[in-house]
């Protein structure tokens, strides 16, 4: 009995800070397939832009960089336990590979939401094959927060990879563990 007790709050914790995901309900998922494609791709290059605007280092690793995936939108929400998702889309030599969805949850001190867009630089062919099979992880907070404080110097790779996130819209309090995982859908 104390077990449930306990359990009880920690579980509607969970489905408060899970309700606050968007979970693909807003009007484009009520669109035919073809056409939230086209929305998303209008939303990847919309964010392109805006990286290299906001982070003027990155409009070379566009070029450079082996691929990048592009999250125009993650959204992330909790108490106490919290989660974050988000689609985007994956080249590999400019070139349009893939689809992605990034997603997880965290546990710790947090409260609140927020979206955020998310760019991820590949370095080299090495680094987008760990990627491509889901090898690849973050720490969900981390990377927005080192992002923000950078938007002037160089990009830095660790391990071969790059995070930029920026954007961050609504309030999000947190001290948090867990961690970034990624889909890899390629386009036929």
């Amino acid at each position: 009995m104390k077990k449930t007790a306990l359990c009880l709050p920690a579980m509607i914790l969970a489905g408060i800070s899970l309700s606050a995901l968007p979970m693909g309900c807003d009007s484009a998922s009520k669109l035919p397939p073809a056409e939230q494609a086209a929305i998303l791709k209008d939303d990847a290059q919309g964010t392109i832009e805006r990286c290299k605007t906001k982070f003027p280092a990155t409009a070379k690793e566009f070029t450079n960089a082996y691929g990048y995936a592009v999250y125009p939108e993650i959204g992330k929400g909790g108490l106490v336990v919290g989660g974050f998702r988000g689609t985007g889309l994956v080249y590999e030599g400019g070139k349009l590979v893939a689809n992605s969805v990034v997603g997880g949850g965290t546990i710790g001190a947090q409260i609140g939401g927020q979206s955020y867009a998310q760019v991820i630089f590949f370095k080299d062919k090495m680094a987008f094959d760990r990627f491509k099979r889901g090898e690849t992880a973050f720490q969900a907070g981390a990377s927005a927060v080192a992002a923000n404080a950078g938007a002037s110097t160089a990009i830095d790779y660790k391990n071969g990879v790059a995070v930029v996130a920026f954007g961050a819209e609504g309030l999000m309090v947190e001290g948090v563990i867990g961690g970034q995982t990624f889909t890899f859908e390629p386009i036929k």
